[in-house]
């Protein structure tokens, strides 16, 4: 388990500095844009990498897709809320 959040909280560094990239690169982009674009990564990633948090908490679901859905969503909310998750986590096991 802390395997899969030490993946999750790496994938979501890379999100953040992602999209902090494109608002560089893009000074114009309206940045309501913004938590779109981040959710996108997000998912692409965490379907790239196969990685799913679902899957990992052995909690069952149909759709291999909608495991890659949530944790690519928990990814673009970005570091912070990964690490507030894994304490979270921590403390209950």
């Amino acid at each position: 388990m802390d395997q899969l959040l030490g993946k999750v909280l790496a994938i979501a560094f890379v999100v953040e500095v992602l999209t902090n990239t494109v608002k560089t690169a893009l000074p114009s982009l309206d940045t309501r844009y913004l938590p779109f674009l981040s959710g996108v990564l997000g998912v692409a990633l965490a379907w790239a990498t196969g990685i799913g948090v679902l899957s990992t908490l052995e909690i069952t679901v149909r759709y291999v897709v909608l495991d890659y859905l949530v944790t690519g969503v928990v990814i673009s909310r970005g570091a912070n809320i990964v690490h507030d998750l894994a304490k979270t986590l921590s403390a209950a096991s």
